[in-house]
């Protein structure tokens, strides 16, 4: 009993698969992957606790596990789902082999009387049904032949036997009353889908495991928000998603706060906006407080991605809430009222890009997958060229994805389909029918409160006809560009392009007259990209020696020289990469660097190229038994590991050219749990050149540390002493026996043990008193024996 590997489940998947609905199926493969790890596996304690339940006691349930499949990583969807088939749907005889399996050895071949007794214990609260012995009258070891026989006349021997042959329907797949789950309950109260709760859940989870306390707490929310959101207003934002004021953010009010913020009507997500800035929670905004809304909104707007630069006028928030309140506080109260807010929202551009940036933050740092491959163009993109705006910082990282996986995202999030057009489009273009209307006001983001008041969107205006999209757009242009020379991403007060109206003929996709020179071009039906590969961009790790740290790897060297943005690879925020892999999947993250030109220059610049180094380690020695020590003609102390250690190359790290000493000291003794006073570092070079690093406050650049270098990492052995210093000594005395010259006694002395310095010390002082050297070197002391 106990194995620690695996049993094969009694039916195969296809077997179990034939077997279930394909409600049923859908309903355990999501519930699998709300409760399984990122790897694919259910882990135990998972296991035990949402498939077995509390009725099931722990030494039942952990056999169950193992006969399920499960091993130290966990269980597979497909054994837990040959598992759960069989308990609930399964032969007599399937259900008897699985018994067996519960009780069986780990090959399976036979039942011990001993280990059967003590998982029936386990179930019987302690007591031992007389059956139970009856199965062992002959042989203290059963055979299934044997104990299928003496199962079929005792099914009610034990709990697990009635459980499972006896009793009817007492385990289903399905809840056949259909009541809701927690995911479905959820999304019927927000605007949610089931799918999308739960990936917002996994991201939760992850986002939970950043803070220090164990929840979702403000000190863990600002820094995921801010930037781009203004550092003043994480409080509000933070306090609008905690609903009950407990000073976390548990998931459901996360759930609620992304519905109201993304995936209501726009006028819940102005009331969503305008929560955040009301403190008190009284429906009215003060005028300070109006006025800190009008800054925020300010700010957010100057710093959109696709703003004109001539427009960036800086506007006064204190005259426009002056503005505001003569307008809706006739009485002179000196508040703004939440209705007297909406109203102003009509009307006004202001809170158009506000709402813009929490609908980006809520996608890119919170985990909503986009619902259109429109808008999930826009938040990457905006969130894109807003940090390439704002230029590279010192200390900030950035990371690389490969550029033919970042165009091939770009065709397929740009790729619009329309409707297969029969007939000739009247007016010979794309806004002369109420249907082509239509169509562009669903995709093309445009938001009319006269058609429809539950509309999603932000401040967008009908296009013009000039307003087609150029054909350079569809390029590897890290914007869409107009034909007339504007960014392509919405900004307040302008003109959002409309996709270029295309037809689908022959698995071709074909624009319409006008919006191409020739009607035959036809382009090729854009492909949904696969996981990101970033494998081409990094020379592969012929070593095979382990990476201390996380910078994935080092770049190609091009043919013209080094690597370069845009033509091989697409700088990205750290939030924009990590919600692509969750979106798409990929390996291996490549981030990157900012660091300063130059020790005194503060100018930011990309390290692409870390220094790599090759990090040396002692290999342990064999141990050996302590032999006889002979004090004659030896000059200094013996030490019982007399070989020399042999160094292995064992880590590969990466660090900035302005890494200091004492930052590799503390990032190794940190990875590797060493203490700091237990390891030295030394520039090894070969076994004659070797260089002690002991000025902390030296960088690597200063030090003139080159890639590839090879660092030792000496780790101070278990009585005190250093590895390299041990070896020094054996390699002196070598050097000395094989010397003709004669060595003069005393002139040595002893070796330090690390902590004999002292006793070492006197030692070497009484041997080098010579009238006590000769009264021994001479046996006089033996005339002073007492025999």
């Amino acid at each position: 009993m106990g194995a620690k590997d695996s049993k094969p489940c009694c039916i195969t998947y296809e077997d179990a698969f034939k077997r279930v609905t394909n409600a049923e199926f859908k309903r355990l493969q999501d519930a699998f992957k709300r409760a399984s790890t990122l790897a694919g596996f259910m882990t135990q304690m998972t296991f035990i606790r949402e498939v077995m339940g509390d009725g099931i006691p722990m030494k039942l349930a952990e056999h169950m596990f193992v006969a399920f499949g499960g091993t130290s990583r966990g269980v597979s969807f497909k054994d837990l789902l040959c598992g759960l088939v069989l308990l609930t749907k399964g032969t007599q005889e399937e259900k008897m082999r699985f018994i067996y399996g519960l009780y069986a050895n780990e090959t399976g071949s036979h039942v011990h009387k001993e280990d059967m007794v003590r998982l029936v214990q386990v179930t019987e609260g302690g007591y031992l049904p007389e059956a139970v012995a009856n199965c062992f009258l002959d042989n203290e070891k059963v055979t299934y032949e044997d104990f299928r026989e003496w199962l079929r006349m005792h099914q009610d021997a034990t709990a697990v036997t009635r459980w499972l042959l006896q009793e009817q329907r007492t385990m289903m797949l399905t809840n056949e009353s259909e009541t809701p789950t927690f995911y479905q309950t959820l999304a019927g109260v927000t605007h949610l889908e089931e799918l999308d709760i739960i990936e917002l859940e996994k991201r939760y989870w992850i986002l939970k495991a950043y803070s220090k306390s164990g929840k979702f707490d403000r000190e863990t929310f600002t820094p995921l928000v801010s930037p781009p959101v203004p550092h003043g207003v994480c409080q509000g934002l933070f306090d609008a998603f905690d609903e009950n004021r407990d000073n976390h953010i548990d998931f459901k009010e996360m759930a609620c706060g992304i519905s109201a913020c993304c995936r209501g009507p726009v006028l819940e997500r102005h009331k969503f906006a305008f929560k955040i800035f009301d403190t008190e929670q009284c429906n009215q905004l003060s005028r300070a407080q109006l006025v800190a809304m009008l800054a925020a909104m300010i700010a957010v707007e100057q710093d959109h991605p696709y703003m004109d630069c001539t427009s960036r006028a800086v506007a006064d928030p204190e005259a426009i809430a002056d503005e505001i309140l003569q307008e809706y506080d006739p009485e002179r109260r000196q508040f703004l009222t939440r209705e007297d807010y909406l109203v102003w929202t009509l009307r006004k551009s202001l809170p158009n890009a506000f709402l813009r940036l929490l609908f980006q933050v809520c996608h890119v740092v919170l985990g909503l997958k986009p619902s259109t491959k429109e808008d999930e163009f826009n938040v990457i993109a905006e969130w894109v060229a807003r940090e390439e705006r704002r230029g590279l910082q010192v200390g900030q990282t950035v990371y690389l994805i490969e550029m033919s996986w970042w165009r091939l995202w770009k065709d397929w999030v740009k790729y619009v389909p329309s409707p297969v057009q029969t007939e000739p489009l009247p007016g010979n273009g794309i806004l002369g029918s109420p249907r082509k209307n239509k169509y562009l006001k669903r995709y093309a983001g445009y938001t009319a409160h006269e058609d429809n008041p539950n509309v999603v969107g932000t401040n967008f205006t009908p296009v013009a006809r000039d307003d087609a999209v150029s054909l350079s757009s569809c390029g590897s242009s890290d914007t869409l560009v107009l034909s007339n020379g504007s960014y392509g991403g919405s900004r307040p007060g302008s003109r959002t392009p409309s996709p270029a109206p295309m037809l689908f003929e022959n698995g071709c996709l074909q624009l319409s007259a006008g919006s191409m020179p020739s009607s035959s071009s036809r382009l090729p039906l854009p492909q949904k990209p696969g996981a990101v590969d970033n494998n081409s961009l990094i020379v592969p790790n012929a070593q095979k020696v382990m990476m201390l740290t996380s910078e994935g790897g080092r770049l190609k060297q091009s043919s013209p020289g080094n690597l370069m943005p845009g033509r091989d690879f697409q700088l990205v925020p750290e939030p924009v990469w990590k919600t692509l892999s969750q979106w798409y999947g990929g390996s291996p993250a490549l981030p990157r660097s900012v660091i300063p030109n130059s020790k005194h220059n503060p100018i930011p610049e990309l390290e692409l190229y870390p220094i790599t180094l090759r990090l040396l380690r002692h290999q342990a020695p064999a141990k050996q038994a302590p032999g006889p020590v002979s004090w004659q003609d030896t000059p200094a102390y013996v030490p019982l590991q007399s070989a020399i250690p042999r160094r292995y190359v064992a880590y590969m790290a990466a660090f900035s050219r302005w890494t200091t000493v004492k930052q590799i000291y503390d990032y190794l003794c940190s990875r590797l749990r060493i203490r700091y006073e237990d390891m030295r570092l030394w520039r090894f070079i070969d076994e004659n050149s070797m260089d002690l690093l002991e000025d902390e406050e030296l960088s690597l650049e200063e030090l003139r540390i080159d890639d590839n270098q090879q660092i030792l990492i000496e780790v101070r052995n278990k009585d005190l002493t250093w590895p390299e210093e041990m070896s020094s000594l054996v390699k002196n005395r070598t050097s000395r026996k094989t010397t003709s010259r004669p060595t003069e006694r005393g002139a040595t002395g002893l070796n330090n043990l690390g902590n004999t310095c002292f006793l070492n010390s006197a030692l070497q002082c009484v041997s080098n008193t010579r009238p006590l050297t000769q009264y021994f070197t001479q046996g006089l002391h033996l005339y002073e024996l007492n025999r």
